[in-house]
Parts: structure tokens; C-alpha cells; sequence
């Protein structure tokens, strides 16, 4: 028999989402195994939402006919260089590739009209790379798409949320040792 309107009982629990479902019986699995909870609500959030956006930047590096070594190119001379400029040796360092591997990138990059060489006037022997106007506008455009997917990332939280979010993960990154790995020395 149907309940009468009007009378209190047990309010349904709202249907979860198939991600926070996933997230939960992982966070539950590696406590059950021994792991902090805490760290571990946190550490898989990070993980899944990073894997997220991981899918969406590999859609649209290929939308944009770029590799992601192209992007990684693209974006060191764009945020990093010294006057958007960079020396070959150096990319290649930065982007973790030989050397003869970068080469081939520069040239393939430098077809598209995205970056240039030109020898470096204060040492005949090096040859410096910047970014064309295409390749700054191809940068502009990728950042600010990449924008409109990152912000519906964040789109659950209020704005306050966002920033004290920011704030929380900026005093997380400033507590990293140089090691790229916790306890495997210091470099």
C-alpha cells in the first residue's frame, strides 16, 4: 500500500555517480589493504581526475595535429624561454628526448610554420628556436580551449572552493622534495 503524502520516512539516498562509486570501493580497497584513508581519498581523486583531463589533452593535441613532444616543445618556448626562444639541446633536455629526435621534431614543427631557427648571433655554432606568430596562436588557441575542459572540471566547486583548493595544492607542491621520488634522496 502506497504511503500517504505528508508523512516523514526515509529520505532515498541521491543516485551516486558511476565515477564516485568507482573512486569509493578503490579508496575502500587500498584502506582495507592498509593504506590512510585520508591519503588515500586524496591520491585517487587526483589520479582519476588527472586521468580525465589526460584524455581530453590527447583528443585534443590530436584535433590540433600535434604529438604531445610537439606540444611539450610548443609550450617550453612559449611559458619558459628567454624571450620565447630556446636552443635545441636545451628542448630536447627539457622535453627528455636525444637529441637526434628533437631534430627531427624542430624540422617537422618547422614545416607547419609553428617555430623557427635561426643561428644564434652570439655563438655561430648554436642555433636558437622560437615560436612563429602561428605557433603563438596555435599555443593561444590550445590554452584557451584546454580552458572551457578544465574549468568544467572544477565546475562542482564554487568559486571560494576553487581558490582555497588552489591555495591547499600550491602548499602540497611547495613541500616536494627535488627528488621526483619521496625517499629516494636528495638531487
Amino acid at each position: 500500500m502506497p504511503k500517504p503524502t505528508g508523512i516523514p520516512g526515509p529520505k532515498p539516498k541521491p543516485t551516486q555517480s558511476k565515477a564516485l562509486v568507482e573512486y569509493e570501493s578503490a579508496v575502500a580497497g587500498y584502506t582495507a589493504a592498509g593504506a590512510d584513508e585520508t591519503v588515500q581519498r586524496v591520491v585517487t581523486a587526483l589520479a582519476r581526475i588527472t586521468k580525465r583531463l589526460d584524455s581530453f589533452y590527447r583528443d585534443q593535441l590530436a584535433d590540433l595535429d600535434l604529438q604531445r613532444g610537439d606540444w611539450g616543445v610548443l609550450q617550453e618556448l612559449a611559458l619558459h624561454g628567454p624571450d620565447g626562444c630556446s636552443t635545441p639541446s636545451r628542448l630536447a633536455d627539457v622535453i627528455g628526448v636525444s637529441p637526434s629526435t628533437m631534430t627531427h621534431r624542430l624540422d617537422l614543427l618547422a614545416e607547419r610554420g609553428l617555430i623557427e631557427r635561426t643561428v644564434d648571433s652570439q655563438n655561430r655554432t648554436r642555433s636558437r628556436v622560437e615560436l612563429t606568430r602561428s605557433g603563438r596562436e596555435l599555443f593561444r588557441r590550445a590554452v584557451l580551449d584546454a580552458d572551457v575542459a578544465e574549468s568544467e572540471v572544477l565546475a562542482a566547486l564554487a568559486p571560494d572552493d576553487q581558490a582555497r583548493l588552489a591555495d591547499l595544492l600550491e602548499k602540497l607542491l611547495a613541500g616536494f622534495p627535488s627528488s621526483p621520488h619521496p625517499g629516494s634522496g636528495n638531487s
